[in-house]
């Protein structure tokens, strides 16, 4: 595709609405896709603080999908981007602007840009400038937070360059047996539950792009669900059951007449704080396994969405404005009318004792003597009563030990209780030993498309919260013209969790990772509803503190590749164990090759395992690791005799759709010569074999 450059890009925009009497469409939309992948082996993955949940392979590729969306009246334009990533961290976010601005100039800023999460807990970590995010990592990991920045930035230039006059559409609906509320304790707390049909929000919310020829360029769908159907026992990368519905709606729609062989499906997440997918049970979605769970989970929202796509839906008039402003968290004032108790502040924050238990219903973390509802009023002072507990949990999360090269016991000498956030029993401070756990700078965003009204949230807010908010902002934003509100879910930061004051006092594992205290949705009440009415009387709001760049300030990095090893008659990418002669549907077909360390090359928008079939005598890719089929698995080489060596393991399960034929496994990837530390290409291949029906 070729690339558009800034001032081209700005030229092409002013011509347009120079010509925009001669459209058949009302904005101009662009759609982009880019491979955000990390590291297929020895990474740390971000989700459920397990620093023994490594990769070692992939199960699904990571992807950035971003959507260009401008008003050629005024030249306004915002860009939103869904990634399948745990959260959205501040260093990222500085990152792609970094980058978008050095090309754009000022066309892009923080404020018409707003990049979420689809918050899969099963991609590889490391990619925060602050702490808290790189600890099952054991470290900060520069090769996955480059690959997840120039990802995101190439498919935001995707988008760009694609701009084309269209128009948007919107359609909602309810969506049941996909979601369950994993924490009713706390929310039955809330006395407003009478207020609403179902402890979960249930409604998608779909915005599809349309081109003036009436082919759809993609759509973007909006539903609260954790990411979870897999568990800790999961070590190849996978986007999970959004990513898989992404990918279902994507081959879906590109096979339909309206719609676009390059067709960009987002399923984005929205207050999901409280929702869990795992419908038939604590880490239960109801398959025979977790990956039956997950596509059991990626089924329903792809039903549902193709099922909006298919109507009509609003048409959405070309009004475009946008907002965005940071703040410093701690001490943050707001007024009695948000909080009901009077003037207070947000707190300098604290992580819970709870939150070191996880989710007993989607990641408990198994810790002896640590459980959900730990409050001071229920525990007393922890530190005083039980140092051994102490040492449970740094056993669970081993990297508090390594900071700085402390001791396991000295980060919580200083752990008395801070009034600001009772009932919370402080397990750990943010900021504990020079180091800062989680940003203090909030940024808050706020875009109007039309009658949508999209609502940036740095972290995982709860049903309860996401429609008080919702309820604060209505009639302001009703008074625009704006129907519907979306919470736009882990965007732009990550803070934590977002509670009720009723939820947040029960210390279940959501309130105890509310890191900034009771007050924190009152905060996000008063400041969106400041936001609103500047919107609504064409005002601008303060851009607040600039957030710290931290990109030069990592003390813990972790270890690349030293060399990849093997024995002297052997070769990369030789075959070790080969496939069969034949296989039926269902079968499943299995390679073996001596391989290299993925982390040499990440192959980014490629493949280290394709499915080939053989047509017209001619090999042709038929399925990448990107498939839902197909599994890359990396593992170590045991033998005493191989230190450095490895194996990558190619698997496919073919489907129904699978045609009979020829068919065989090519593996590709990257070795380090442990002489000159080149990195050197290779590349292998089974042998062929037949699949019937």
């Amino acid at each position: 595709m070729r690339k558009t450059t800034g001032l081209l890009g700005s030229a092409l925009l002013a011509a347009a609405t120079l010509t925009h009497s001669a459209w058949a469409g009302d904005w101009l939309i662009g759609a982009g896709k880019y491979d955000i992948t990390g590291p297929a082996a020895d990474a740390g993955m971000v989700g459920y603080g397990d620093v023994g949940q490594t990769t070692k392979g992939i199960h699904s590729r990571l992807w950035s999908r971003a959507f260009v969306m401008a008003e050629p009246a005024s030249g306004k334009r915002i860009v939103f981007v869904s990634a399948d990533l745990q959260s959205i961290t501040q260093g990222v976010k500085q990152g792609v602007i970094n980058k978008l601005k050095a090309r754009y100039g000022s066309t892009y800023s923080d404020a018409n840009v707003m990049l979420t999460a689809t918050h899969t807990h099963v991609g590889p970590g490391g990619y925060d400038h602050y702490v808290m995010l790189n600890m099952s990592a054991l470290g900060y990991d520069s090769l996955n937070y480059n690959a997840i920045v120039n990802g995101i930035y190439q498919s935001i230039i995707e988008a760009t360059d694609s701009l084309t006059p269209g128009e948007l559409h919107l359609s909602k609906g309810e969506l049941l047996n996909a979601s369950v509320n994993r924490n009713p304790i706390p929310y039955a707390k809330n006395p407003d539950t009478g207020d609403y049909e179902y402890d979960t929000n249930k409604t998608m919310t779909l915005l599809k792009l349309v081109r003036e020829d009436g082919k759809s360029i993609g759509s973007i769908d909006w539903f609260a669900l954790h990411n979870v159907s897999f568990g800790t026992g999961q070590h190849q990368i996978s986007a999970d059951h959004k990513g898989a519905a992404a990918q279902l709606m994507e081959q879906w729609a590109a096979q339909r007449t309206d719609g676009l062989s390059s067709y960009v499906a987002a399923f984005a997440n929205s207050n999901l704080g409280d929702i869990s997918p795992n419908i038939c049970g604590a880490t239960n979605g109801c398959g025979s396994n977790d990956e039956q769970s997950m596509l059991l989970a990626a089924a329903k929202q792809f039903s549902k969405a193709k099922s909006l796509y298919q109507q009509s839906g609003a048409k959405l008039d070309a009004t475009l404005d946008y907002r965005h402003q940071y703040i410093n968290a701690p001490g943050y004032g707001i007024s009695a009318q948000y909080t009901g108790n009077g003037q207070q502040a947000l707190c300098e924050g604290v992580v819970g004792w709870s939150m070191t238990a996880g989710s007993t219903w989607d990641g408990p973390s198994n810790i002896d003597g640590v459980v959900e509802g730990m409050t001071v009023d229920n525990e007393g002072s922890v530190w005083n009563k039980n140092q051994n507990l102490f040492s449970a949990v740094i056993a669970g999360y081993p990297v508090f030990a390594l900071m700085n090269g402390f001791s396991s016991l000295t980060m919580f000498n200083d752990t008395q209780d801070d009034p600001c956030q009772y009932p919370k029993p402080t397990f750990v401070k943010r900021k504990t030993l020079g180091a800062e756990l989680y940003t203090p700078y909030l940024p808050f965003q706020m875009f109007r498309i039309g009658s949508l009204a999209l609502v940036a949230a740095p972290g995982e807010m709860t049903t309860m919260a996401g429609r008080r908010l919702e309820a604060e902002l209505a009639p302001v934003l009703a008074n625009m013209g704006i129907e519907h509100v979306v919470i736009a879910g882990l965007a732009n930061a990550y803070q934590g969790y977002i509670t009720t004051p009723e939820e947040y006092a029960m210390q279940h594992y959501e309130g105890g990772h509310t890191i900034y205290g009771p007050n924190t949705l009152a905060a996000y009440k008063q400041i969106y509803s400041q936001m609103s009415q500047a919107m609504a009387a064409g005002q601008s709001v303060s851009a607040g503190p600039t957030p710290k760049d931290l990109s030069n300030n990592q003390v813990i990095n972790v270890i690349g590749v030293v060399y990849d090893d093997k024995r002297l008659w052997e070769s990369f990418g030789q075959v070790w164990n080969d496939a069969k002669s034949s296989y039926k549907m269902g079968d499943k077909v299995s390679v073996k090759f001596r391989s290299g360390h993925p982390r040499n090359n990440l192959l980014t928008n490629s493949s280290f395992i394709d499915v080939q079939r053989k047509v017209d005598g001619n090999w042709q890719t038929w399925l990448t690791d990107d498939s839902l089929e197909t599994k890359y698995i990396w593992q170590r080489d045991t033998a005493a005799d191989c230190l450095a060596c490895s194996f990558a393991t190619g698997e496919w399960v073919p489907g129904p759709n699978t045609p009979a034929g020829t068919y065989r496994i090519k593996h590709r990837g990257h070795w380090k010569s442990g002489w000159d530390g080149k990195i050197r290409s290779y590349s292998g291949t089974s042998k062929s074999f037949t699949v019937s029906n």
